[in-house]
């Protein structure tokens, strides 16, 4: 309280010292949100409010564009500090009383400065879309509107961005039939650039569609190429049609963008077809309109049961975005159905990954031809075998019937090798083994003891117990812990291994190996926290 005259004074100092008008509309704000108190205002005869009041009007800068600024600075002007501790909070009130001072201040900066003083007001605010709105509140007559957009079309001062926004916000105040006129009039008397972009910064909604149809098809193309989809609340005939409109220019992207909250109400057909191009195409600029794995994600569920989808368009759609899928509610389950239900998939999906080891030739039909697309697709196999999780044999209920399981890894052993992948087949099958759910305390379940005991593949053994280790994923501990966890889990598989070793001995001597993997493992935790501890980490 002691310091606040010194204040006032040093300010009385500086404005007498030639300031500037930014200079001066700075400080003006910062005194309107945070010097007028509510205090003040229940003692009026307080002197720093005294000040506070004779510095705000001394500071106001004779610019209407300065003096105004700070009502389009951003889309929400924040409260006073008054309004937010003295009184109790209307957000709606808040919003009026700034629509009607933005009303007034434009018909202020309007009145001195005509167009030139809504271009300088538009290169400060970063809402520009606001400015659009408030002119088009206070320009009534369809000459004058006309003659604004004109000029906004032909602004060319690197604010060409805002200037957009500007133009859509202030067709987005018209009403319809309105605006629709006033296009046409504007349209028929700018070239095409002008018309283009005119036609981009109004609604992207049927009635722009329509209008864009009376014109010519270089318009029309132009238009489809470069306007930016915006979300509005979309009829199903506008939904179609922006689709469309859009895969025909090849812009799957903005597409996903724009419809990433109606996947449910597109027709299934074109939602196929989104889904499929937004993967294989792409010929948008980079950055523009980033596509999100939670929205693929979102959009296969969207898709996946309906009729007129089969479970192998599914399961193709889900290789195609496989790299996004992970963590996602979607996940693959259509491609895990695939695989689990089809050794030829399986081997298929092994030909993309790997190489042969043998002088034989793949089937010409399995091999991508496409430098730029191979290694994409061969990193999207290699995820899918590690990804994987159903084990072939599988009901929907859970259960495994060993029959199946067991046909399944002989016919799927039997391609590895005709395609010369014996051993990475088999490395991978028994990773796939080791996703086995727990039967009755003890594990593998049954029916993976069966197959992998008839089989007793030295390679399936090895992918059995790396598998298992893969699936423990990461670890943390405390310090100084050392291996305890390593050797509970040791203890764990040991005893499983004593549980199975009577009747599945080899299935027993992999746990037993993973029961001594887990020791080795233990040890080395152990040597590293005394390590630490002898160095005082």
């Amino acid at each position: 309280d002691n310091d606040r005259t010194k204040v006032w004074d040093l300010i009385d100092a500086w404005m007498k010292s030639g300031i500037d008008e930014e200079d001066k509309a700075g400080l003006r704000e910062r005194i309107r949100r945070f010097a007028f108190t509510g205090r003040g205002r229940r003692n009026p005869n307080d002197e720093t409010q005294d000040r506070a009041r004779t510095t705000y009007a001394k500071l106001e800068p004779s610019d209407p564009v300065v003096r105004h600024a700070w009502l389009f600075a951003d889309h929400w002007i924040e409260f006073s500090i008054a309004e937010i501790v003295d009184e109790e909070i209307d957000h709606a009130e808040h919003v009026e009383r700034i629509r009607q001072d933005r009303i007034a201040a434009m018909k202020d900066i309007w009145a001195e400065r005509g167009f030139e003083g809504v271009t300088a007001l538009l290169s400060r605010s970063r809402a520009a879309d606001a400015v659009g709105h408030t002119v088009a509140l206070i320009i009534a007559g369809a000459d004058a509107r006309v003659d604004f957009l004109r000029k906004c079309v032909s602004a060319a001062d690197g604010i060409e961005e805002r200037m957009d926004d500007c133009i859509g916000g202030f067709l987005l105040s018209i009403d319809d039939e309105t605006r629709e006129a006033l296009l046409s009039e504007v349209i028929d008397s700018v070239d095409a650039d002008k018309a283009v972009r005119l036609l981009r910064c109004a609604p992207f909604r049927q009635d722009t569609w329509q209008l864009l149809d009376r014109y010519g098809d270089g318009i029309r193309a132009r238009y489809w190429q470069e306007v930016t989809p915006r979300w509005v609340r979309h009829n199903a005939t506008e939904l179609n049609e922006l689709i469309d409109r859009l895969l025909e220019v090849k812009r799957p992207r903005a597409i996903f963008d724009t419809v990433r909250l109606d996947y449910a109400r597109i027709e299934t057909s074109r939602l196929k077809r989104l889904i499929f191009d937004v993967g294989t195409v792409d010929l948008e600029p980079e950055g523009h309109h980033q596509l999100k794995s939670y929205h693929i994600s979102e959009a296969l569920s969207a898709l996946d049961g309906r009729p007129g989808v089969t479970p192998d368009e599914m399961a193709q759609l889900e290789f195609m975005h496989i790299g996004g899928l992970e963590y996602r509610k979607h996940g693959i389950p259509n491609l895990e159905r695939r695989i689990a239900g089809s050794p030829i998939s399986f081997v298929q999906a092994l030909v993309l990954a790997f190489k042969r080891r043998d002088d034989g030739a793949d089937p010409p039909e399995w091999l991508v031809q496409d430098p730029e697309r191979r290694d994409g697709i061969s990193s999207s196999a290699y995820e899918l075998l590690r990804r994987v999780n159903r084990i072939p044999g599988t009901a929907e209920d859970g259960r495994i019937d060993a029959g199946k399981l067991y046909a399944w890894v002989t016919e799927a052993r039997r391609l590895c090798a005709e395609y010369g992948r014996a051993k990475v087949g088999d490395e991978y099958i028994g990773q796939f083994l080791s996703r086995s759910p727990v039967d009755d305390d003890s594990w593998p379940c049954l029916p993976v003891c069966e197959a992998m005991e008839r089989i007793a593949s030295l390679d399936m053994g090895r992918g059995f117990i790396t598998g298992t280790h893969n699936a423990r994923g990461m670890t943390t501990r405390a310090i100084e812990e050392g291996g305890a966890q390593e050797r509970d889990l040791a203890a764990k598989y040991r005893r499983w291994a004593e549980l199975r070793r009577v009747d599945y001995p080899y299935v027993g001597s992999v746990l037993e190996d993973i029961a001594s993997d887990y020791d080795r493992q233990a040890a080395r935790e152990d040597d590293e926290a005394k390590v630490e501890a002898r160095l005082g980490y």
